[in-house]
This record gives structure tokens, sequence and C-alpha cells, in this order.
């Protein structure tokens, strides 16, 4: 399985969490501590999907040429 499937949606469902924390409250976040966290866990999670797309993509199997042709004779 590529981890790209696990990491992706993680980053998007945060990104619709922040989104919906910004609208919604006006102090959003709170503090400078806060926002401190809230870009670690940003940044760790953008470049946790990077890689894992990077890392999908390098150790994909080349499926091009293992399939055999089918010829249907109607």
């Amino acid at each position: 399985m590529n981890p790209w499937f696990v990491f992706g949606p993680i980053l998007a469902a945060w990104a619709l969490v922040l989104s919906a924390l910004g609208i919604t409250r006006e102090d959003f976040p709170a503090s400078r501590g806060a926002a401190r966290v809230i870009g670690a866990i940003s940044i760790l999670l953008v470049l946790l999907a990077i890689g894992a797309a990077i890392y999908g993509g390098a150790t994909e199997e080349d499926d091009e040429g293992d399939h055999a042709a089918v010829v249907s004779t109607s």
C-alpha cells in the first residue's frame, strides 16, 4: 500500500479543520505558542505527504509490460 493514501487524506483533513477553526473563531490561534504548534504540525504533515508520494512513486512496480493482450474473436 502506498503511504500517500494515508498521509494525503490526513493532510487534507487537517487543512479542513484549520479552515473551519479559522472561519468560526476570530482569535484563532489564540496565542503565539499555539500558532507555532499549528505551523509545526502543518509542516510535518506536508513533509510526510510529499515524502510518501516520492517514496510511493519510486517503489511503484512497472506494470505496463506485464499484461498480455486479450484478443476477442466473436
